[in-house]
């Protein structure tokens, strides 16, 4: 439960600070990007030849930068989840520091079959942004935290490295 009060949050704070308006705004962001997921648990069940460690997604991204910090909401696209011929959004949000190398800490949770994961994932975040003419490419790499839940026969945990390349366009604000 007090994860899921967590979760809401996290997602609360980043509403209010999407609709607070251009004076709490310094900079404000939407981006589009790709993101590669790297399994790190071990498999259970060496007979399962089929489950893959890796997934590929799609991530759209929204930034805003109240100060020092960057808050960030996401929506990844993950096509082929664990090798499972099922594909799983994952909303997330995050807390970054400013600069062209940034650090930070996330928390997410995944949608697949209809149903949402039991629990949710646990991130920390290191990246560098690079500024082009008139857009970011923002490269990152991540580690998150998560138990297996409903995958526990398979899998001893969900923990995962990530890698994302995504390319930022200023809003006006």
């Amino acid at each position: 439960m007090k994860r899921t009060l967590l979760f809401v949050a996290l997602f609360a704070a980043l509403f209010a600070a999407t609709i607070a308006g251009p004076a709490f705004a310094l900079g404000s962001n939407v981006g589009v990007g790709l993101h590669y997921l790297h399994n790190v648990g071990d498999l259970k069940n060496e007979s399962l030849d089929d489950l893959d460690k890796n997934s590929f997604g799609v991530i759209g991204s929204y930034q805003k930068s109240p100060g020092i910090f960057r808050l960030e909401a996401d929506v990844e696209y993950v096509f082929n989840y664990l090798g499972t011929d099922q594909a799983m959004w994952e909303p997330s949000g995050w807390m970054l520091t400013t600069g062209m190398f940034y650090g930070g800490a996330g928390i997410g949770i995944g949608y697949r079959d209809g149903d949402w994961q039991k629990n949710p994932w646990y991130a920390i975040r290191a990246g560098l942004d690079f500024p082009l003419t008139k857009m970011d490419l923002d490269v990152y790499g991540a580690y998150r935290f998560q138990s297996a839940g409903d995958l526990g026969n398979v899998v001893d945990d969900l923990n995962s490295l990530t890698l994302a390349a995504v390319l930022r366009f200023g809003t006006g604000q």
